[in-house]
């Protein structure tokens, strides 16, 4: 129901509903992730990124091996969303030297490198 909010462009209802998810539980993938686009669309950049530096110690703080690379994994990609390339792609080395088994940091790493030979073309 937030996703759909947050398409019909109800930002807060979105945010609102998102932030009751977290508050529940503070490392779901989904909210986390959607709740992390609407802040930065928003123009929240610097307090997304903190938002979810605080989930990351959270679940480091409670050995949570999947939630902490999940959450690493939105943090690359608001990096994206935010034009830190470079960022963004070390964090998608580390995350597959880690696992390599994990595909998701692969598609994320090549869609971006992708991207940016597009724009640099241009």
């Amino acid at each position: 129901m937030a996703r759909l909010l947050g398409e019909m462009g109800r930002l807060e209802n979105a945010r609102q509903m998102f932030e009751e998810i977290l508050q529940r539980n503070p490392l779901s993938f989904e909210a986390l992730f959607e709740n992390a686009l609407l802040m930065d669309r928003s123009g929240e950049g610097v307090a997304v990124l903190q938002r979810l530096e605080d989930a990351l110690a959270v679940a480091e703080a409670e050995y949570l091996v999947k939630e902490a690379r999940d959450v690493r994994l939105i943090i690359a990609q608001i990096h994206i969303l935010q034009k830190n390339i470079d960022e963004a792609l070390k964090s998608y080395e580390q995350l597959t030297k880690e696992d390599p088994k994990d595909f998701r940091p692969y598609l994320c790493s090549e869609t971006t490198s992708i991207f940016r030979m597009i724009v640099n073309h241009k």
